[in-house]
């Protein structure tokens, strides 16, 4: 089950102390609207109730699927070390992340039914267009959604208040599944960090051999 723990705050703005209820770790499955709140980013939300002021409260915590069988530990800024892996989810797919972006990100994959390691190659090759088009030195590619027999990503462009959209072909993706099957690609043990750097190694592997 989801498990919360209820800390005293004090408001930074008028001075009041107040209740806040962290997450050390969240059920999909026994707590959907927690998914929903991690699916909109605004578990961390938290709003002084006597001035309103708001803030992002940053805090560890585990998020498990026990259905779709995946476990992706939270680390706030990539600091400190993820938890270790029990035998409960031995056989889970377990990623770690560093921001609710990237947790929404993972979500949307998994129950998308695809594999990330897959899609963060198939990111690769996107952004490598992306930046060549908007003279960008770096951007930031998230998974949105499948739309038929296509991909979508929305795609934050330094300079651009707003994401913009892109897509690629399903097939992009099978190729790059064929890549991780040629070079019998196994997860690292322990909460994995599957990323663009593992991406850009994977494809550098590839092109090795």
């Amino acid at each position: 089950m989801s498990t919360e723990i209820m800390k005293d705050i004090i408001c930074p703005q008028c001075g009041v102390s107040q209740k806040y209820r962290l997450y050390t770790s969240i059920n999909a499955r026994e707590n959907p609207e927690l998914k929903r709140m991690a699916l909109e980013e605004t578990v961390f939300d938290w709003r002084c109730g006597r001035c309103s002021y708001f803030a992002a409260m940053a805090y560890p915590f585990l998020y498990m699927d026990p259905d779709a069988r995946y476990v992706i530990c939270v680390t706030p800024g990539g600091s400190g070390q993820p938890a270790e892996p029990t035998e409960a989810v031995k056989d889970f797919v377990k990623r770690r992340v560093k921001n609710l972006a990237e947790l929404k990100e993972k979500l949307l994959i998994f129950d998308n039914g695809l594999d990330d390691v897959a899609v963060e190659v198939v990111k690769n090759a996107l952004c490598t267009i992306i930046k060549s088009k908007y003279e960008a030195k770096r951007v930031h590619a998230y998974f949105s959604r499948i739309q038929e027999d296509s991909m979508e990503f929305a795609i934050f462009v330094p300079g651009r208040p707003n994401p913009v959209y892109h897509s690629t072909r399903l097939e992009v993706y099978k190729q790059s599944q064929e890549v991780l099957r040629a070079l019998d690609f196994m997860d690292p043990p322990g909460f994995a960090v599957v990323d663009a750097r593992l991406a850009k190694s994977i494809l550098e592997q590839y092109q090795a051999t």
